[in-house]
């Protein structure tokens, strides 16, 4: 059926009622009508089967006794139905309705109800129009559905390339990591970048939000880290890395972009040969977890969130590592996942964690997710070496 010509049903025999049908029918305006014509039920049946109507106008009378007004109405349903009758007496508008009419009128009384009739009939044409376009409608938002998704796991495709492996070790050091979004596109992101043989950058980021937006600032990420393995490769002298400094120009560069975006971020510089780890914290919670020489502590530092502020404070520290340690990095999606009430409370649970020895990522947010679904991204790493008890 055109979508530009609708098509008008007429059931009656009566040619001076089918005139001022098709008179009154003129002066619909916005419409282009198609009248067709069923003098009886079989006709009626017949043009049913054939075609598609906007309207059904039927004169009752001229229904058979095996075709009755209910059954028209839900045949044709959810077009609508509107019905002329001889008299308009209370048990017969009745009737009408609750056979499922749209609406009834005399057609003894038609040209006195012109302008109703004309009314009727455009308002059960608009709302024919609206069903008519609902599978339209649909078809067009499957579409765009689909090619969101393709371009979503495009994207997801993209985003996991700029992953460094899931497992690798470097300088003796043992980097692992579990990446768990929410959703196609993860906010969370890690990495892990040699410098030289003894030098390793590593960070955590939590950006705000969800989708593509959120992706996006991934891909900042990426680049702040390929930017200083090529400083650090074209400077062997370049010995005092700053995470701080490194926090500093992702916050301009991701002010510059006007995304609206932020992250949180625990970044690192490792050095394999003399044990130290400098780090930087850009708002990030909740602190690593470090295990060494039987103690299990949460890093201290703190900082504000990357992309926030025009001037920022990050909390820089360096700490000592033993010669067998394990450090355990989380997204605050974790928390989303876990039993217990206050964040204190929280926090010990992480800490009993990891005390426990559990500091595989994979088997840590398995006791942490379990079977449930994921309400936000969640990001674990670890870094490990020999005993963490020595």
């Amino acid at each position: 059926m055109s979508h530009s010509c609708h098509r008008i049903l007429l059931v009656e025999s009566d040619n001076d009622i089918v005139d001022q049908v098709f008179e009154l029918s003129e002066q619909v305006e916005s419409f282009r009508l198609q009248i067709l014509l069923a003098a009886d039920s079989d006709r009626l049946s017949d043009m049913l089967d054939h075609f598609d109507f906007s309207l059904v106008i039927v004169n009752v009378q001229r229904l058979s006794a095996g075709t009755s007004l209910t059954d028209l109405c839900i045949r044709v349903h959810p077009k609508p139905v509107l019905v002329l009758m001889p008299d308009l007496d209370a048990s017969a508008l009745l009737a009408g309705l609750r056979a499922g009419a749209s609406d009834i009128f005399s057609y003894r009384c038609l040209e006195q109800e012109a302008q109703a009739f004309v009314a009727a009939v455009s308002r059960l044409l608009s709302r024919a129009a609206q069903l008519e376009a609902i599978p339209r409608y649909r078809e067009t938002l499957e579409r765009s559905l689909e090619e969101l998704r393709s371009d979503q796991l495009a994207a997801q495709q993209v985003q996991q390339n700029l992953l460094p492996p899931t497992s690798q070790t470097i300088g003796g050091i043992r980097f692992d990591y579990e990446l768990t979004p929410s959703l196609v596109l993860s906010g969370d992101f890690v990495d892990v970048a040699p410098l030289d043989s003894n030098l390793t950058l590593f960070y955590l980021a939590d950006v705000s939000g969800h989708g593509a937006s959120s992706a996006l600032v991934t891909v900042l990420l990426k680049n702040m880290t390929s930017r200083v393995q090529r400083a650090h490769r074209h400077n062997t002298e370049l010995t005092d890395l700053s995470p701080a400094a490194a926090l500093h120009l992702l916050n301009r560069e991701l002010l510059d972009t006007g995304l609206g975006k932020h992250f949180t971020i625990f970044a690192g510089v490792l050095d394999g040969r003399t044990s130290r780890l400098k780090y930087a914290v850009g708002g990030h919670h909740p602190m690593p977890v470090l295990r060494q020489g039987g103690d299990v502590v949460f890093l201290e530092g703190r900082g504000m969130p990357v992309g926030l502020f025009d001037e920022p404070f990050f909390d820089e520290r360096e700490i000592e590592l033993a010669s067998g340690f394990s450090l355990t990095l989380f997204s605050d999606g974790v928390f989303e996942v876990m039993s217990g009430g206050s964040l204190a409370e929280r926090e010990q649970q992480l800490m009993d964690l990891v005390a426990s020895g559990l500091t595989q990522p994979q088997r840590l947010r398995e006791h942490l997710l379990g079977d449930s679904d994921c309400p936000d991204d969640i990001a674990i790493m670890t870094l490990c070496r020999g005993t963490a008890n020595a």
